[in-house]
């Protein structure tokens, strides 16, 4: 028995003939695929006022490891930012991204830091008078990547009326 391919047989017309044989198929997840981008690129701008004037006193740490640092997060006017974080590495105010789910309301944001290649990857939810989540610092240099994973807890301390 002969495996080796056969140099006369032309199999490019059997990939090309994939294309219009299912072009309404690709069209369909296409389609499907940009309403659902669509609508998860709307969604954060539906809420992100829930918690717009919102202040917490919080405490931050090392995943793992007691939260041994104070912060206070901040989320006015559409933008969140940490206090300490602005304050120790440079890391400005953001958009934030809100989902708001039954008792509780889910925030989301990325910070890059305005002094190095690093970025912040906040996640968080607030129950009442309470926000709690993580967030992964990433530094990148050309020689490496380095992650690390943080944790927080705070109170609201402070709510101004828009």
């Amino acid at each position: 028995m002969n495996l080796s391919p056969d140099p006369t047989r032309n199999t490019s017309h059997r990939f090309l003939g994939l294309i219009p044989n299912h072009a309404p198929l690709w069209l369909t997840v296409l389609a499907a695929l940009a309403i659902f981008e669509y609508s998860l690129a709307d969604e954060p701008n539906q809420s992100r006022q829930a918690l717009d004037g919102m202040s917490f006193q919080s405490r931050l740490g090392p995943e793992g490891k007691p939260a041994d640092t104070d912060d206070l997060l901040i989320f006015k006017d559409g933008y969140f930012i940490s206090e300490e974080c602005a304050r120790r590495c440079g890391y400005g105010k953001v958009e934030y991204w809100v989902r708001e789910s039954n008792d509780a309301i889910q925030m989301r944001a990325e910070v890059p830091c305005a002094r190095s290649n690093a970025v912040m990857h906040w996640r968080g939810t607030v129950r009442g008078n309470e926000i709690e989540g993580s967030f992964t610092w990433v530094n990148k240099r050309w020689y490496w990547t380095f992650e690390k994973e943080f944790t927080f807890r705070g109170q609201l301390v402070e709510t101004s009326n828009q």
